[in-house]
C-alpha cells in the first residue's frame, strides 16, 4: 500500500494599487511595497509633475507581483485596485 504524504499547496501573490503606489503580497505576508514618485519609487511624490499615472503603476504591480509568484514558486492571483485614503481625514 502506498502512502500518500500531504502536498504543500502554492503560495498565493497577489497585489493592491491605487494612486499612492502598491503593494505585494504572498499569502498574508507584505513582501513588496512602492510608491507613486516616477524617479524614486521610495518615495511618494508631492507634486503632480512627479506622480505615476495609475496605469502605470497597475502594470507595474502586475508585473512584480507576477515576478515575486515565480521566485516564490507561487500562483498570480492577479491584482486589484485599493481605496485611497483621504489625506488628512477627520472629523
Amino acid at each position: 500500500m502506498r502512502v500518500k504524504t500531504p502536498t504543500k499547496q502554492k503560495p498565493v501573490v497577489h497585489g493592491q494599487y491605487n494612486r499612492n503606489g502598491y503593494e505585494v503580497w504572498v499569502g498574508v505576508r507584505l513582501v513588496n511595497m512602492a510608491g507613486n514618485h516616477a524617479q524614486d519609487s521610495t518615495q511618494p511624490a508631492l507634486c503632480k509633475r512627479d506622480r505615476l499615472p495609475l496605469k502605470t503603476i497597475r502594470r507595474f504591480c502586475i508585473k512584480t507581483a507576477r515576478e515575486i509568484a515565480v521566485e516564490h514558486h507561487g500562483r498570480f492571483a492577479g491584482v486589484e485596485r485599493a481605496t485611497e485614503d483621504a489625506p488628512n481625514a477627520g472629523p
